[in-house]
């Protein structure tokens, strides 16, 4: 127990570790991200100061501005030199020279002495970073407006976006691995649990050949005497105790009977089954035992559902789960069986109108030795779904307390 709770406990440390570091990488990523934006713009702004310092200088040089045509860079999309009523003194594109802006983003320029900045939509559809600046030329204040191609400053962004996407993948791709290789080391888990568990049946199987030879032929014994006893008994006190004596005797041998079937193993070849047919043949076992006590059947399966699978083990679990029924409506009832194709798979569902069964207890009835009989053996449903498995199918039960159990049994179609 100690070694199983340290395991879950590094288990639940090594996901809260890993879902850390994802947080962290993640947060990581979005933050330089986020902040690359701000750096291109920063970028931009110090490129564009740098240039107007580069550009005033020129402008103070030469009043005619004739040396700014030359003055060129990969960044520069234009250059433009506009006096305070906004004519357009200059312009790298000499069209546009002696033109009067349109716009008033110079404005802060003259009114304030303002350096502004931010991104445009040219005409031509390229977004620029445009930048308007005070120069002083000629004796007079003048606006510079740089207009920046971005490209530099926007492979920050898209290398940031790619680290994003990397991180991201990388997280994804970890998680991804990590729930595999979870599902692998359960699967192998559960592999062992089963190897475990067929050898314990194996070894319970040599057990219960051992029970069968050196335990039922004494107990035939015990029973026969006691029968003889309680007919020839010669006082009512003799006669109960004989009674008691069958009474336990065939206990035991129904526990003996339950034990060997659970252990049974199944050697036959699968042969196909009409259902119907082996659960003609149950209730015509079970019926006499069901009309003493006032239990009436009602079958409406269909007669053409057909499986794979070993008749008499079929049987036995149907009337199992009779049995099993017909202890939890001891004052009568009814017993319902139906039936449906689901897919490429065959439901018989086996509804009481008994108790029910408590939900604690629900998850448990199927396990081996589990009873809530005070004389049970607790063998009886776990044999109901050692069968059902044997036939690659399952069995699950659902119920109401106080209005019965339904018992779904599924089998693969033959």
């Amino acid at each position: 127990m100690k070694s199983l709770g340290r395991r879950k406990t590094l288990a639940f440390l090594s996901v809260l570790s890993g879902i850390a570091i994802s947080i962290a990488l993640a947060w990581f990523a979005v933050n330089q991200y986020r902040m690359s934006f701000s750096l291109a713009e920063e970028n931009l702004r110090g490129l564009a100061l740098s240039l107007s310092a580069a550009v005033e200088a020129l402008a103070a040089k030469d009043p005619a501005f004739a040396s700014l045509q030359d003055f060129q860079t990969t960044d520069i999309a234009y250059i433009a030199l506009i006096d305070r009523n906004g004519v357009i003194l200059f312009h790298t594109n000499s069209a546009l020279t002696g033109k009067r802006l349109s716009d008033r983003r110079t404005a802060l320029v003259f009114e304030k002495g303002e350096f502004t900045g931010g991104r445009v939509l040219l005409g031509t559809g390229e977004t620029v970073y445009e930048s308007n600046a005070p120069i002083h030329a000629g004796g007079k204040t003048l606006a510079l407006r740089l207009a920046l191609h971005t490209y530099r400053a926007d492979r920050i962004v898209g290398n940031a976006r790619l680290g994003l996407l990397v991180v991201g993948s990388l997280i994804t791709v970890a998680w991804i691995m990590a729930l595999f290789l979870y599902r692998y080391a359960r699967r192998e888990k559960i592999h062992a649990m089963e190897m475990a568990q067929r050898r314990e049946l194996a070894r319970l199987g040599e057990m219960g050949a051992v029970i069968a030879h050196e335990i039922r032929n004494p107990l035939a014994g015990i029973k026969g005497y006691a029968q003889l006893l309680q007919e020839k008994h010669g006082t009512e006190e003799d006669g109960s105790c004989a009674e008691l004596i069958v009474g336990e005797a065939i206990r035991l041998e129904e526990i003996v009977n339950g034990l060997l079937a659970y252990t049974q193993r199944e050697s036959t070849p699968p042969s196909p089954i009409r259902i119907h047919d082996a659960l003609t043949r149950s209730l015509a076992v079970i019926s006499t035992e069901a009309d003493l006590i006032g239990v009436r059947f009602e079958c409406s399966l269909d007669r053409s559902f057909m499986i794979a699978g070993n008749r008499d083990r079929l049987e036995q679990l149907f009337l199992n789960l009779f049995r099993n029924a017909l202890q939890a409506m001891p004052d009568g009832g009814r017993i319902e069986i139906t039936g449906q194709r689901v897919k490429n798979c065959i439901e018989v569902l086996v509804a009481d109108t008994g108790n029910g069964i408590d939900t604690g207890n629900l998850e448990r009835i199927f396990e081996p030795f589990f009873t809530t009989k005070t004389r049970g053996s607790g063998l009886g449903l776990a044999v109901c779904r050692k069968i059902a498995e044997e036939h690659k199918g399952g069995i699950v039960a659902e119920n109401i307390p106080g209005k019965g159990t339904t018992f779904r049994i599924t089998f693969p179609a033959a």
